[in-house]
């Protein structure tokens, strides 16, 4: 444990016996012949006293001294001590989400007991959904991609100045070998491709990366596109000068920190915007939108300008689309689907809004799946191996919403009994509807989906008894008055 932690605990356990003692901080301090203010700040875990002072409050107090150092916590602060174990607030970015670190442990000094309760009720939460602290951080990285609305300027401009440096057109495609080149000849990098065969069990990453020679080892069997995307990537973390931990293989067997995920976020989001320049994609997808008739073709025309796999393309536009034309509550999913067993599965999720429900998120997911099963890949057998299918479907929520979907398909080159999709979804405001022409179209397909049955009757049994309440409280308020 840190400096921090040390202090913190220590001061917890002060404050712990001196409120059992039913001492105020000016009795102690009379006691211990020492200011209010000290005493104060050493519960808060500002500071450390001395080994005399502490022998000085432990003979006030009444306890050993061994008591007041140890760092082995009652049942009542446990919890607290558990979460400074995990150096979960040496890890994760407070300021990222405009938190005062100092703040946050003055409020776990302030109020020890509730803390104590709410982590341990977190941690109790965690443990019976299976939630891993892996799983954590991701779902941290939404909530700092969905309060940015998944746009960040800073990079955008980094990205911008890269291509000007490098002397990269935003209206070429720009190739793997021209990104590898810089790699190798500004960042003094090391580029070897293998087929892993020596290492059955790496067959399946993209990349590794190994650090101590400043080397990263390529798949030999990835598209061209996914080569662009991890040198773009690579190039990322230097250029952005990311600091801290990193991953060293993609994708990454397990996230080991914040710094990790993040740092990732930010180099891919840089290879992105390096390969799909934003203003140019706003500018093709206002043309495109303005269309009153839906093109599978026009969309992929668009794809086919950009050194990009579809998946990539599907997170530029929920990168640039909010930003550009103010779309709101837009979504992106994606899903795998393996022939053999006709399995459709729900790979990852972003929502670019913090007011849908569970249920919600239950409908959107069981739409894709279906829309996937019956429409989607079935479809893809009819195109040739490697090659991208467009779709849109609409589908109208029980209580009145309705949200317009996009999809790009393919099966992978390396496995045709595997296929992928992505979906980009759009909440239909009337926003949305005045920029996207295309949207008033009759002929686009429509699916009706509903909450679980389950779900129904449960809210009906709730909006039941709230009525009764209801009545009956105005009744009681009634009678009491009729006297």
């Amino acid at each position: 444990m840190n400096e921090e932690g040390i202090r913190l605990i220590f001061g917890l356990k002060l404050r712990q016996q001196r409120t059992a003692k039913k001492f105020s901080l000016a009795e102690l301090a009379d006691r211990a012949g020492m200011s209010v203010s000290y005493l104060n700040e050493i519960e808060k875990g500002k500071k450390y006293p001395s080994s005399e002072k502490i022998n000085t409050l432990a003979t006030a107090l009444e306890v050993p001294y061994d008591r007041l150092v140890s760092l082995k916590l009652d049942k009542q602060l446990s919890p607290v001590g558990e979460i400074l174990q995990t150096k979960l607030l040496d890890e994760l970015p407070f300021d990222l989400f405009g938190i005062e670190k100092g703040k946050l442990i003055e409020i776990i000094a302030s109020a020890p007991l509730k803390v104590s309760a709410f982590i341990s009720t977190l941690l109790h939460i965690a443990q019976s959904y299976e939630l891993t602290q892996e799983s954590f951080y991701f779902a941290m990285l939404r909530s700092y991609q969905e309060m940015h609305e998944n746009y960040f300027e800073e990079i955008e401009k980094e990205a911008q100045r890269f291509r000007r440096d490098f002397n990269l057109s935003e209206l070429e495609i720009v190739s793997s070998e021209t990104l590898k080149n810089i790699l190798l000849e500004r960042f003094g990098y090391e580029v070897k491709e293998s087929s892993f065969e020596e290492y059955p069990e790496l067959v399946h990453i993209r990349s590794v990366y190994v650090a101590d020679a400043k080397r990263i080892v390529i798949n030999a069997q990835l598209a061209e596109n996914q080569k662009a995307f991890l040198y773009g990537k690579e190039l990322g973390y230097q250029f952005l000068s990311l600091t801290g931990e990193r991953a060293l293989m993609t994708p990454w067997p397990r996230a080991t920190s914040f710094d990790q995920v993040l740092n990732n976020s930010r180099a891919s989001y840089f290879a992105g915007s390096l390969l799909i320049s934003p203003q140019r994609l706003a500018a093709q997808m206002e043309k495109f939108f303005a269309s009153s008739a839906w093109s599978a073709e026009g969309l992929i025309q668009i794809l086919k300008g950009y050194n990009s796999s579809p998946e990539m393309f599907a997170f530029r536009l929920m990168n640039v689309l909010p930003k550009y034309f103010g779309f709101q509550g837009m979504f992106f999913q994606r899903f795998d689907y393996h022939r053999s067993s006709a399995q459709v599965e729900m790979k990852k999720q972003l929502h670019l809004t913090r007011a849908r429900g569970s249920e919600e998120l239950d409908m959107l997911e069981r739409f894709g799946v279906q829309w996937m099963n019956e429409t989607v890949f079935p479809d893809l057998l009819l195109l040739g191996q490697g090659e991208v299918r467009a779709s849109i479907q609409r589908f109208k929520t029980s209580d009145g919403k309705s949200y317009l979907a996009i999809a790009m398909a393919r099966t992978t080159n390396r496995n045709p009994d595997y296929s992928l999709a992505v979906v980009v979804g759009f909440e239909e405001h009337l926003a949305f509807r005045k920029k996207v022409a295309f949207a008033e179209n009759a002929g686009i397909p429509v699916i009706n989906m509903a909450l679980r049955e389950k779900d129904l009757t449960r809210e009906a049994r709730f909006k039941a008894i709230e009525s009764a309440m209801n009545r009956m409280m105005q009744e009681e308020r009634s009678s009491a008055f009729s006297f």
